[in-house]
């Protein structure tokens, strides 16, 4: 399907709310695709924004210690989607041993892969001063349910994603590069971890599953990060994605 605006082919487009057309990423937003409801838009901005306790949980405040004041919130509806979300990336990620293997190290290791990506993603945003919330979306959702079948051979993890509002193409880059450098920082971790406690088999897992989530998150297609990341700098994407595959490789063959 393509944009309304700009014509970009997109396979999993961005659906307005409000005027409920089809966008690409950069169009998704109602201002930046002139939408016919935009007041609409900004009216519920503004309400929400003068009454944030019917509707955000603020949980506390970005690196306070070295003078910024960005608040961390949540609204009830991203609360529900990220726990959806995170219930079905938990199934696919147990779907790999056909199940046989459901301990709580497994599990946390699931949810830590996709739950820090995703809030990486949204606390930079918010830390730009951007608006930022995540949204399940109902394609990705089903597919990733669909993943989640033991005898389905390609598994695809991407119930949603974190809309933010920033224009700046340098600054919406590194949104989108935050979320897999998390998953890379955490695999070479559960890596290293490996060789001081050779006989964890949790270790390996989480090293692969973060290396699988980055890998998959910086291919170049869509919505996901990695087309973000090739449109804001290309030498950038090639040495983020290379040190995936590494990480991958390693961990894989563990």
């Amino acid at each position: 399907m393509k944009c309304d605006i700009c014509g970009k082919k997109e396979n999993i487009p961005f659906k307005c709310n409000h005027c409920k057309g089809f966008f690409c990423y950069l169009h998704r937003l109602p201002p930046n695709h002139d939408c016919r409801h935009l007041q609409d838009y900004i009216s519920k901005k503004d309400i929400i924004k003068r009454n944030p306790v019917d509707d955000e949980v603020v949980i506390g405040n970005l690196i306070k210690k070295m003078g910024f004041s960005a608040k961390l919130i949540f609204s009830k509806t991203e609360i529900k989607h990220l726990l959806l979300a995170t219930g079905l990336v938990v199934l696919v990620g147990l779907s790999f041993n056909q199940y046989r293997r459901i301990h709580i190290e497994l599990i946390l290791i699931f949810i830590s892969a996709f739950l820090v990506h995703e809030l990486a993603h949204k606390f930079l945003a918010q830390f730009y001063g951007s608006w930022a919330e995540f949204r399940a979306d109902a394609y990705g959702l089903m597919v990733t349910a669909i993943s989640a079948i033991p005898f389905i051979p390609f598994k695809f993890i991407a119930p949603g994603a974190v809309m933010i509002g920033i224009s700046d193409g340098r600054r919406f880059g590194r949104v989108a590069l935050i979320g897999p450098l998390t998953n890379l920082v955490m695999g070479f971790g559960f890596l290293i971890a490996s060789h001081f406690f050779p006989y964890s088999p949790y270790l390996y897992t989480g090293a692969s599953f973060n290396g699988w989530i980055a890998l998959f998150n910086l291919l170049p297609f869509g919505v996901l990060d990695g087309q973000k990341i090739f449109d804001w700098s290309k030498v950038t994407w090639l040495s983020v994605i290379g040190i995936a595959m590494i990480l991958f490789i390693i961990a894989y063959l563990r």
